[in-house]
């Protein structure tokens, strides 16, 4: 099958030192709707059912005839607020600026929710928008033109090649990016953008669900323009990433849904064609062109035969329950600005690594497939000051919990450097890398591989900024940088792609 537009894509939106900053000029004054508006259609306000400040006699609940059931709408209300609702308002001159629980690169915020809901004690079967500014569901058809609920479900499940999670579920979430919000400011390269931001919703997802006793799973084979269609989106303007069937947490030991990503038919974009549009569509499964998921494929990390007899540092967790209270930790998270450049232990530098990738998971029920190809993924770690670790660069094995020596040495300067300068690598205890050997992941899954990579490593980072928060470490993620030079200091080659970088240490003040 070869690399395909995947590589073109990647190599074309690389940075390097001499290329920084042409070929895209930001039109300050025009920038993009946050939020999508639907004018006349039904909204349900989800705001009544969220914990506030109310007298204790207030009780919007009793005008539901659900109020209690896994879907009702006080527990659908918590799910949506947690997994990407708004958090903080700031003003930037004259406009509102909503922060996220979810982060966002330029805080662009390109990833929008939909939701699939049927037999709904208290909702109209439908396809709703998630509108995050007034946290409500605004119905994405006119009054009258919404297909039924079994008809939405149908072709829900027939898009994603009849699965059986999704055919059983009464509600399903859907994630799409709007383009434009993001390549306004980073061009070409705000695919990465789109698909990491939504890893970091699709990881608030993860966290919070098991919390309000609901479970998903993460079908990333579905045919995009049928499902598209079903909401009513411009795929010139809007791309579905990931479909999220939703069920109560006790149906799924019986259902044990296997691996869900499928690759890519070899369809290459148009000579010419915008390379956002051209990647998404390169990665697209279409009707009568599907293969069928790769056979033998593992939900397990990788572990690379290259580092098995290096020199190695076991994590050792120290067994603090992370989940407890961890929606709170959603709700307060924000991106660290600065790190005093103090040392993270190494006990603290295991907690967030073991939530982040959940080897305690990948036995019984809750190692179902909420990533959508893990196996694709690798990791390093550039120690710059974790207590009893030498600096250098290290690879990390999530399911040993091993840290194995690529490069014993001082790299900070360069860690520095190819993050484009910015302190918060130079400062940081510790920066997680993720990578991918792109050849071997296009082999399997065409170039709907790249969506996966970035995904997965939105999900994966947005676990570990929330683990952060819940200790009081400071996290940050990076998406831009010098690829080849990351490369150069991993000692890995050109095939090989940084997907994702993470800053991890003290926060500074």
């Amino acid at each position: 099958m070869g690399m395909g537009y995947a590589f073109s894509y990647h190599e074309r939106t690389k940075y390097s030192p001499s290329t920084l900053g042409q070929g895209h000029s930001i039109d300050w004054e025009h920038p993009p709707e946050q939020f999508k508006e639907y004018r006349g259609a039904p909204v349900f306000d989800m705001r009544p059912y969220l914990p506030t400040n109310q007298p204790e006699d207030y009780t919007p609940e009793r005008g539901l005839n659900d109020t209690e059931g896994p879907f009702a709408l006080p527990r659908l209300s918590m799910l949506l607020f947690a997994t990407n609702g708004v958090t903080g308002v700031a003003y930037s001159g004259q406009q509102q600026l909503y922060f996220r629980a979810a982060p966002s690169a330029g805080a662009l915020y390109p990833t929008d929710l939909y939701l699939a809901v049927r037999d709904h004690a208290d909702m109209p079967d439908g396809t709703y928008y998630y509108h995050v500014r007034d946290h409500s569901l605004v119905e994405v058809y006119p009054k009258g033109l919404a297909p039924s609920g079994e008809e939405i479900f149908s072709r829900l499940t027939e898009a994603c090649f009849g699965d059986a999670v999704v055919a059983g579920a009464k509600v399903a979430l859907i994630a799409t990016a709007v383009y434009f919000r993001s390549s306004w400011r980073y061009g070409e390269r705000a695919y990465r953008r789109c698909l990491l931001d939504t890893g970091h919703v699709l990881g608030n997802l993860d966290i919070v669900a098991p919390k309000l006793n609901l479970c998903t799973t993460a079908v990333g084979g579905f045919m995009d323009h049928e499902v598209a269609e079903l909401l009513a989106i411009v795929p010139e303007k809007e791309g579905v990433l990931a479909v999220f069937p939703l069920r109560e947490q006790a149906d799924f030991p019986s259902l044990a849904p296997g691996p869900t990503a499928r690759p890519s038919d070899a369809t290459e974009p148009e000579a010419g064609a915008d390379p956002i549009r051209a990647i998404h569509t390169a990665g697209a499964i279409r009707r009568g062109v599907a293969a069928q998921p790769p056979a033998g494929e593992s939900m397990d990390y990788a572990v690379n035969p290259k580092y098995e007899f290096a020199a190695g540092i076991k994590l050792k967790p120290t067994g603090l329950d992370l989940t407890d209270q961890i929606e709170g930790a959603i709700l307060r998270r924000r991106s660290t600005r600065a790190f005093s450049g103090e040392a993270l232990k190494l006990g603290e530098l295991a907690d967030l690594l073991a939530f982040a990738y959940r080897p305690d998971l990948m036995l019984g029920a809750d190692a179902l497939p909420r990533l959508m190809a893990p196996s694709l993924l690798e990791t390093f770690v550039v120690v710059n000051k974790l207590e009893g670790v030498p600096p250098g660069v290290y690879y990390f094995a999530p399911g040993f919990m091993e840290m194995l020596s690529v490069k014993q040495a001082e790299v900070r300067r360069e860690i520095f450097h190819l993050c484009l300068g910015q302190e918060l690598a130079r400062d940081a205890s510790v920066v997680v890398i993720h990578t991918s050997d792109l050849e071997i992941a296009t082999a399997r899954f065409g170039s709907r591989a790249y969506r996966y990579l970035h995904l997965d490593a939105g999900h994966i980072g947005e676990r570990m900024n929330v683990a952060a928060m819940r200790l009081g470490v400071g996290a940050s993620g990076i998406g831009g940088f010098f690829d080849d030079e990351v490369n150069e200091l991993l000692g890995i080659p050109s095939k090989e792609l940084c997907v994702y970088i993470t800053c991890l240490g003290r926060p500074a003040g």
